[in-house]
């Protein structure tokens, strides 16, 4: 070794020894002058001189290491595409070994032998990566898309995106990810988390991320990630509503349980307008008209305006409302805290999606109900009723404002308001009468309610309020059939 650091090492020696024979650039011959066969202590020990150069490897045509008076060794494959001499770098030494250089020279070496140019299709994905945004920046061009064209669902998408995708992907390429890669981020929120249906949602917003990029050019749309994923997680199909007795104890006990007043007022305004929690949370003050009774909606799931009638029951919780801060667009305006020991906001904001999730998760045994129910199990609370007291269905997708799919609804442009007010009264004195019960024994089932609403006002169903202003009043044939039977509940 002492031989090897005085005389610029010994395979240095031995290159020097052999036959001179230089490059000749016509017959493409590398000949024998600095070539010798590589082992990593040869590499090692080669010592930089004072210009750049080249050692080639004995028996791999091309193939070579240059090295710079700085001392850094740089692979190299030299190869000749269409009569032109070309140059490419397979990395440094020591961070490529020999045996990975050699590895990536047959790599390229085949494709040459093929009739491609490997350092062109390089330097073209090169192009392609540089000019390619990260997942991150691609998350923000796609939430800032979202929110410029109203995307109803724009805002859970970023929160969620935010939390699961960016920590783990952020920093990529958008072109670079693997699906290994998403699945592992999936797979962590089923095991881990025990949350299959977080992690259905999060697959949505990513293959709809991905779609975007497609969209905007920035990749091929069968290099969505996401095509080559599948969850495998079956979608249970919820069908939980609340009985007569159940509406009672939700109704009465929720007064009792600790939350923000706002949010009990929300919760009790699902039930009686049968809206969505997003639509309630974004509820505007000039989206109400007052005198006519009706809230417009002017964008909702499916695209389409909707206008829901106000009852009794629901103009009663906007006047409770009016006497939280005002200084708000917002109906159902969040503050943080609307305790009176505390001052609140002048200037509300909507309220999160889980506002009015949390609460009935926190406290679901205080309401003395056995099983669980969300605030979107209100909305379908709300919604079998109005079919058990009228035996139609069609009814009921008025009132939710759900799409027919048939070539007929393309023509068909008519409102149905006054269907909808029909249906909306009645299911304002229905939940009237088993809200205003004496206790929970003296609620009314169901076959009560359908002969109250039979019974009053037979041929002309309408509020008290109206009934005393005499302006809203209309014509409509409550008689149900008696044929028609009903599964509700526990009932």
């Amino acid at each position: 070794m002492h031989t090897i650091s005085q005389n610029n090492t010994h395979f240095t020696n031995q290159i020097t020894n052999q036959n001179q024979v230089s490059y000749d650039k016509k017959s493409k011959n590398y000949g024998k002058k600095n070539s010798f066969a590589f082992t990593d202590l040869g590499i090692k020990h080669l010592k930089p001189s004072n210009k750049r150069t080249d050692y080639w490897h004995s028996g791999l045509k091309g193939f070579g290491i240059r090295v710079a008076p700085s001392g850094r060794k740089t692979w190299f494959y030299l190869y000749s595409q269409n009569r032109i001499q070309r140059r490419m770098s397979l990395g440094y030494y020591p961070k490529v070994s020999l045996a990975q250089a050699v590895a990536v020279y047959h790599k390229f070496k085949e494709r040459v032998l093929l009739g491609f140019d490997p350092l062109e299709e390089r330097n073209q994905h090169k192009k392609a990566v540089f000019g390619t945004p990260t997942i991150l920046e691609l998350i923000q061009s796609y939430i800032e898309y979202g929110r410029k064209t109203n995307k109803a669902s724009v805002e859970e998408e970023r929160k969620s995106l935010e939390r699961y995708i960016i920590p783990k992907l952020g920093k990529k390429k958008i072109i670079d990810v693997e699906p290994k890669e998403l699945s592992k981020v999936f797979h962590h929120i089923v095991v881990n988390r025990e949350a299959p249906v977080t992690a259905q949602r999060l697959y949505s917003y990513t293959r709809r991320l991905f779609n975007y990029a497609a969209d905007m050019g920035l990749m091929r749309r069968r290099d969505n990630p996401c095509l080559d994923i599948k969850l495998n997680i079956k979608k249970n199909k919820r069908d939980r509503h609340l009985s007569p007795t159940e509406i009672y104890k939700f109704w009465h006990r929720l007064d009792k349980i600790l939350m923000a007043d706002i949010t009990r007022l929300a919760l009790k305004f699902m039930l009686v307008t049968l809206a969505r929690g997003c639509e309630v949370r974004h509820m505007r003050w000039s989206d109400i008209d007052f005198s006519e009774r009706i809230w417009t909606l002017p964008k909702t799931k499916n695209g389409h305006t909707h206008r829901i009638y106000l009852g009794d029951i629901a103009l009663q919780i906007l006047d409770k409302v009016k006497k939280h801060p005002k200084d708000s667009e917002y109906v159902f305006g969040s503050a943080g805290s609307y305790h009176s020991s505390k001052k609140s906001q002048k200037i509300l904001k909507p309220m999160s999606g889980r506002t009015l999730c949390q609460p009935l998760n926190r406290h679901s045994s205080d309401f003395d109900i056995k099983k669980r129910f969300t605030p979107h199990d209100l909305r379908r609370t709300g919604a079998t009723i109005i079919a058990g007291l009228f035996g139609r269905r069609d009814l009921v997708k008025m009132c939710l404002n759900h799409v027919s799919s048939d070539v007929t609804s393309i023509y068909d442009q008519y409102t149905y308001d006054i269907e909808k007010k029909k249906a909306m009264n009645a299911l304002n004195i229905a939940v009237q009468s088993i809200i205003n019960s004496k206790d929970v024994k003296s609620v009314p089932n169901f076959s009560d309610l359908r002969k109250l609403i039979s019974d009053q006002n037979a041929n002309n169903i309408i509020s008290p309020t109206e009934k005393e202003n005499n302006s809203l009043g209309f014509q409509a044939n409550l008689k149900v059939p008696v044929s028609y039977t009903l599964s509700y509940g526990h009932i």
